[in-house]
This record gives C-alpha cells, sequence and structure tokens, in this order.
C-alpha cells in the first residue's frame, strides 16, 4: 500500500513510500506550478544539463582500478555557490573554496576521494597546487576550480599519484558521464546517490556521498547540483541555504560532524527563468535534498533502519530539532531499534538532555506523547497499554521506523532522519585504517 504525504506544512514536496522494503525507491515529489502536474525525482543521473563535461579515474588513492578522483568542467564559466562545514577545523580544500565562490562564480570541479588532507604539513599549498593543476589541464582559471577532498584526516595528499592523475584528464572529458562522478566520489558508502529532475526546459541533477562521520552542520558528506537554471550565484546560494537547513542539516548517522563537507551547485545559465519556473526550481531542489539525505542515512555504515523523527513543542522549530536530534543520536534508542525495543524510556530520557542552546527549560509529563510507528505508547502523564511484543516483532521487520514527540499543543515542529546502530557499524569503523 502507497502511502503519500507532505513532509513540512510550508514546503511542497511530497514524500510516498512503497511497499519496498528498501526506502531508496521512496518517491519524493513537488507540484509544479509551471506544468500543474507533480514532477516526481528520479533516482537516477537520467537528465543532465547539456555541455557540462566529467571525466573519473582512478588515482591509486583508494586502491588499485578503483575511481578516486574525478573532474567535471562546465562549457564557460557559470554560476555556483555552496554550504559548508561548520566545523572548527574546516579541510583545506573547504577554506580554499570558500574563496572561490566568494563571487558566485566557478566552471570546474575536482573531487579526490579517500584523503581528506585536514591536518597535514603542506596542505594548504598542496591544495593550491592542486587546483593550479586542474586549471591548467582543463584550460579554465584557477579562481574557478571548486575542490574537495574526502577521507582519511592526517595523511598528506600523495601528490605525485595526484598529478598523473590529471595529466591528460582533458583528453578523457564526455558529455553525460556524470555517473563515473558519483562513483568516483565515495568512501565507505555502499553506492552512488544520485537524483535528477526535469520540468520544461529546465534539468537538476545532483550525486551525493556519505556513509559516516556524519551530523550536519553540515556531514562526511558531499554533494554537488548541476543544472542549467539561469540564476546567479547570489540566488543559487539562498535556494540551497533554505534546502539544505530542513535536509541536510537535519539528518544525523553518529553526530560526528566532518571536517570537509560541502553541498554545492553549479549551473550553466542556458535556460531563462520566470516567477514560475523559479518556483520550481526551488522546490525541486528541497525534493532532490530530501531524497539525497533520506538515501544517505539509508545507506550509512552499518545501518539497517532509517529512522524519522518529527517532534512537536511550543518554544520554537529549533528547539524541535534539538530534541529530535537528541532522539536519533542516542546511542541507546540507537540500539533499541536495531533490536527492536519498543523501550519509550530511552525516549524520555533523550528529550530530557540538557543543552544550554535550548529555550525550553523544563518539560513536564503531562505535556508529553510519544509514539512508535505510528502507536502512542505515553499519553500526557500515563503509559499507554499496547502490545509490545507485536511492536517489536513490527520494529524488527520494517526498514523506516517512525518516532513522534508532541510536547505541549506542538505549535512548532521539525523532522529529522538518523539510522540505527549496528555491529557492522563498530567493525567498519574500528579498521578505518588499518
Amino acid at each position: 500500500m502507497n502511502v503519500k504525504r507532505r513532509l513540512f506544512e510550508d514546503w511542497n514536496v511530497s514524500l510516498e513510500t512503497g511497499p519496498s522494503s528498501d526506502p531508496s525507491l521512496d518517491v519524493v515529489s513537488f507540484a509544479s506550478r509551471a506544468l500543474g502536474c507533480d514532477v516526481s525525482v528520479e533516482g537516477s543521473l537520467a537528465h543532465q544539463p547539456e555541455g557540462i563535461e566529467c571525466a573519473a579515474v582512478a588515482a591509486g588513492i583508494k586502491s588499485e582500478g578503483v575511481l578516486d578522483f574525478t573532474v567535471v568542467k562546465l562549457p564557460e564559466p557559470g554560476a555556483a555557490a555552496a554550504v559548508f562545514t561548520t566545523s572548527l577545523c574546516p579541510s583545506y580544500a573547504v577554506q580554499y573554496d570558500r574563496e572561490v565562490l566568494a563571487d558566485g562564480r566557478a566552471q570546474a570541479l575536482a573531487v579526490l576521494s579517500k584523503n581528506a588532507n585536514v591536518f597535514t604539513p603542506r596542505g594548504a599549498e598542496d591544495t593550491r597546487t592542486m587546483a593550479r593543476w586542474v586549471a591548467e589541464e582543463l584550460g579554465v582559471e584557477s579562481t574557478n576550480v571548486v575542490l574537495s577532498c574526502t577521507g582519511v584526516i592526517g595523511v598528506p595528499l600523495p601528490m605525485e599519484k595526484v598529478k598523473r592523475a590529471i595529466a591528460g584528464i582533458s583528453r578523457k572529458l564526455h558529455v553525460g558521464h556524470l555517473d563515473d562522478a558519483a562513483r568516483a566520489i565515495l568512501t565507505t558508502d555502499r553506492g552512488p546517490k544520485v537524483a535528477s529532475v526535469r520540468f520544461g526546459d529546465v534539468v537538476l541533477c545532483a550525486m551525493a556521498k556519505g556513509a559516516g562521520m556524519i551530523e550536519p552542520n553540515l556531514a562526511t558528506m558531499l554533494v554537488y547540483f548541476f543544472t542549467n537554471a539561469d540564476l546567479d550565484g547570489a540566488a543559487l546560494r539562498a535556494i540551497l541555504a533554505d534546502a539544505a537547513d530542513r535536509t541536510f542539516n537535519s539528518l544525523s548517522i553518529d553526530s560526528d560532524t566532518s571536517t570537509s563537507d560541502t553541498v554545492a551547485i553549479f549551473s550553466t545559465r542556458r535556460v531563462p527563468m520566470n516567477e514560475r519556473t523559479r518556483e520550481d526550481f526551488g522546490d525541486a531542489v528541497r525534493a532532490m535534498s530530501v531524497k539525497l539525505a533520506r538515501d544517505i542515512v539509508w545507506q550509512a555504515e552499518g545501518a539497517t533502519k532509517l529512522i524519522e523523527c518529527t517532534v512537536r513543542l511550543d518554544t520554537c522549530r529549533k528547539d524541535a530539532r534539538l530534541i529530535a536530534k537528541k532522539i536519533i543520536n542516542s546511542p541507546l534508542v540507537k540500539t533499541a531499534v536495531h533490536g527492536g525495543d519498543p523501550n519509550w524510556g530511552r525516549l524520555v530520557m533523550a528529550i530530557g538532555k540538557p543543552d544550554e542552546r535550548l529555550a525550553i527549560r523544563a518539560i513536564a509529563r503531562e505535556d508529553v506523547v510519544i509514539s512508535m510507528m505510528g502507536q502512542k505508547l505515553f499519553d500526557r502523564a500515563q503509559p499507554v497499554a499496547i502490545d509490545l511484543h507485536a511492536l517489536s516483532k513490527e520494529l524488527v521487520a520494517q526498514t523506516r521506523v517512525g518516532i513522534d514527540v508532541r510536547i505541549g499543543q506542538g505549535r512548532h515542529a521539525a523532522t529529522v532522519w538518523g539510522c540505527d546502530l549496528s555491529r557492522r557499524y563498530v567493525e567498519i569503523n574500528a579498521d578505518y585504517t588499518t
């Protein structure tokens, strides 16, 4: 049975879940004002802007024969914008990109996987050298090259390997090959995360990576959008920041904020926009961000269940999100979900954890309603008598777990996404560099 619902009251974005146990097959859509019909986000790169070229190679940074370095080139300098990690230890690439994108323009993107180039002796110099090599190889200005590095922290870039990877890569550029880039940017991801839409002549596609060290502001999360919409860098950044706040900044895998997080958008600016197509474009970015954020969580290291947690309370939406994050970040909640244990006491623990950022200062049990999988477990001071064994069996069987908490009348709401915590997550991260 398919269930379609609007994700946020103030967003023109809907989520339809079907009978499949794979949440990546859920359909995210928006109602197009220009076309007068729903437009669904496709889980592929079927729609790519004309003129964008890509090449991906195996530089030997991951392991021999595995794609780990990619470049994407626009036909000429276009509009570009990004939002970045708020880490106090940002990568050299993030620092460099902030400078490059200050003018809202770029022509090329280069991504190196399996080495974050963070806290390295020559990191800043190596970053600028890599940008210069890419610019010279592609015939673009170095000030129009955006760079990303992701992977192990503290290991110097293997510059000889990087130089060999860049040399001659311009001869390998092909239009319509962004699927190669989507594979090359991965680290411990189970597979590529991609999406695209077309409405009229406007095309928007995106790719993402991220499986661990993820709790945005932003998360080791990299996301790249490509479009042909004629919008300048300032407009793109406003749209991107709005979408990222409710999606990429509302997910968490393990509560750890990466040094390298980047969500960027590039446009060839070839398709004129009117008021309706501009509104559709904002909705498309929002819808695709929902799709990719959920896919990141579903493909998290060791994940077997996607958790969607909604908190409603009376102070403000910021409080709602902070409390929802406390729930999905709790190891006790995550392990309970993994084991199919409907232990609502752990939810009480999570919502009660102090946080100086919260405007709410006390929570009375008479104000609290807790539900899981649509069933009330606690209702304003009273536990609810339900068949916990049956609910446990449902939790074990399902790959999507819903948790809802209402405090007071619930005038403000926030939804966040997380995942369970399994033995596999521990295994992956215990052996990450060794």
